[in-house]
């Protein structure tokens, strides 16, 4: 597999991915994924690239939290490149049943049960990993790459009809470090959800909070025209309007103002969250909070 270039005297070659993927470091995998989303995106889609990701994609899903020194996590990378490559829809895939384990695999890898104690996150392992850092903030008041990716890949690939139930099911995990990132991604996603912005090329680059992830800034509409994989016309946005219509619905019929209260109740558990949210949980109460006296 070649990098996503081809302007320069000689074009990279990743001959490290023909040897054993098992001893390459997250690190070392993150590079040919980002050419494989890059190289999509700027030139089209190539059969090498396609082909490659196919190849790494099964044997990454189950290293799909790994990272390294603040490097985002495999699950990113792979999103993005799933993303770019089936830009309007799961179309001509490599056999029947790809898209539903697609689904039940890359969609489901922050489910990971070592992520997981009971209904509550293994602090660290996914969403923001660490506040390592000389301020000792772990960034709640972003989307985390990983929950974000993973939002926007099920709402673009799940049939419609399974939005809803997937979305309460969303709603219904009670770890406050879940409903923080929830609370989050809805303000910064309210955009999107509306149908005012199509792709994550268009998220401004000092949004607050961010919902971005890896290099989602290459998912951009010319990937749907440049896709020679499908015959359906090119999609008009990353998330079909049926899908972010019903986000919208749950998310304000869920939230009264008492389920509203008792999420705050719940975020007051871990004081940090409370502190690093900011004022984001007043902005999602004018967004999406019921009130039932108004």
């Amino acid at each position: 597999m070649g990098e996503g270039w081809f302007m320069g005297e000689k074009r990279r070659m990743f001959h490290e991915l023909q040897g054993n993927i098992a001893q390459l470091t997250a690190r070392q995998l993150q590079e040919p994924l980002k050419e494989i989303a890059l190289g999509t995106s700027a030139f089209g889609p190539l059969p090498e690239w396609r082909d490659w990701f196919h190849y790494l994609l099964g044997q990454l899903i189950p290293r799909s939290h790994e990272n390294e020194n603040f490097v985002s996590s495999l699950l990113e990378s792979l999103v993005t490149g799933f993303i770019a490559l089936y830009p309007n829809g799961i179309h001509n895939a490599p056999y029947a049943q790809f898209s539903e384990d697609a689904l039940k695999t890359l969609g489901q890898c922050i489910m990971d049960p070592r992520c997981w104690n009971g209904e509550e996150i293994v602090v660290g392992s996914f969403l923001h990993r660490s506040n390592d850092n000389p301020a000792k903030i772990w960034f709640w008041w972003d989307a985390s790459g990983d929950f974000s990716g993973s939002m926007y890949f099920c709402m673009k690939y799940l049939p419609v009809d399974l939005v809803r139930e997937w979305f309460s099911s969303v709603l219904a995990i009670q770890s406050p470090h879940w409903r923080a990132q929830v609370l989050v991604w809805l303000v910064g996603s309210h955009e999107l959800l509306q149908g005012h912005v199509q792709w994550p090329s268009e998220f401004a680059e000092d949004a607050y909070p961010k919902v971005s992830w890896e290099w989602s800034h290459c998912l951009q509409p010319e990937l749907t025209v440049a896709d020679d994989n499908s015959n359906v016309p090119p999609a008009p946005s990353l998330v079909p309007q049926s899908s972010r219509e019903l986000v919208l619905e749950v998310a304000r019929e869920y939230f009264t103002s008492d389920v509203y209260l008792s999420w705050l109740e719940s975020l007051a558990l871990a004081p940090y969250l409370v502190s690093e949210l900011g004022a984001i949980p007043s902005t999602f109460e004018a967004l999406y909070v019921e009130h039932g006296d108004v």
